[in-house]
């Protein structure tokens, strides 16, 4: 189902706000007025949090600006006077628009309206703050992503080989005395050793294929690397691509004992930012909520 945007939640908080409650409290009476399901709210946003409580909040935050609600004691939130009025007035009807009646809330969104052009004022209207942050956040990642995939094409196939040994070292890999992980140049169909002691006795053999979009591994290329496996008698290996993997490639790998790890282009950008392969980091920014437990009697 499509999860109410913090505007929906308006007329529900003014519904259940005649005597003072907790956010989480009128998060429970609202799901239930309003048939979200136990799946919808575990869904999360990119920070973490359950989008619906997050949306409730902000939802809440609004009405206070607008004086339609009031905090008379911590943590808890209830309806004002004016909140009754618009209430009965509006019924369900509740939104920004109505809230821009009031000076208040005109003065608290003010500065951010002179800014922002109104296409881009409208469509902002419906996300909540922290949703405009983690948006904006997944453009500049998706960003990010393209450069360095366009990097990775623009090197040669061997530093593709070098890329993928990079990042599982990176990832703990082979991380025993001395340099275990070593790029092969493509011997056999294998591109690179990982040991996973110290010994040596659990070897996990590397495949890196520098495809371009849509031309895919199929499962040929799999079959070759499964055979590479089977005689050096190993049954772990992973195998990256910058393009995708079929489906019948998947298929096969259901069928073979060796135990085979895919990662596909858009895993490995995932991969190579999160362990800081390729990349370094521009800047860092930090946001803070209110600790409501902190604040409770």
């Amino acid at each position: 189902m499509k999860l109410p945007s913090y505007q929906d939640y308006y007329p529900y908080i003014l519904m259940f706000a005649d005597k003072p409650q907790t956010s989480d409290e009128y998060l429970t009476l609202i799901c239930e007025e309003m048939n979200i399901s136990d799946d919808a709210q575990k869904v999360k946003n990119p920070s973490g949090e359950p989008t619906v409580r997050n949306r409730l909040r902000w939802g809440i935050h609004y009405l206070r600006h607008a004086k339609l609600m009031d905090k008379p004691a911590r943590g808890k939130y209830v309806i004002t006077e004016r909140g009754k009025q618009i209430r009965g007035e509006f019924g369900k009807n509740i939104t920004n628009k109505t809230l821009e009646k009031f000076e208040e809330y005109r003065a608290f969104k003010g500065a951010k309206s002179e800014k922002i052009p109104v296409s881009e004022e409208q469509q902002a209207d419906m996300l909540t703050p922290t949703e405009q942050i983690d948006g904006i956040f997944e453009n500049i990642t998706n960003e990010l992503k393209q450069e360095l995939l366009n990097q990775v094409y623009d090197s040669s196939p061997y530093f593709f080989e070098r890329i993928v040994v990079d990042l599982l070292k990176k990832m703990g890999y082979g991380n025993f005395d001395g340099t275990t992980v070593t790029s092969k140049g493509g011997d056999g169909g294998i591109d690179g050793l990982v040991y996973q002691d110290v010994l040596g006795l659990e070897i996990v053999y590397v495949q890196a294929k520098r495809y371009k979009e849509g031309n895919n591994v199929g499962r040929p290329d799999l079959q070759k690397f499964v055979g590479s496996l089977s005689g050096r008698k190993a049954t772990k290996g992973v195998f990256f691509t910058t393009s995708d993997f079929t489906t019948d490639a998947l298929s096969y790998l259901e069928t073979v004992r060796e135990k085979i790890v895919c990662v596909n282009r858009e895993r490995l950008l995932s991969l190579l930012i999160e362990n800081k392969v390729g990349v370094e980091l521009r800047s860092t920014h930090h946001t803070y909520k209110i600790d409501e437990d902190y604040f409770s009697e």
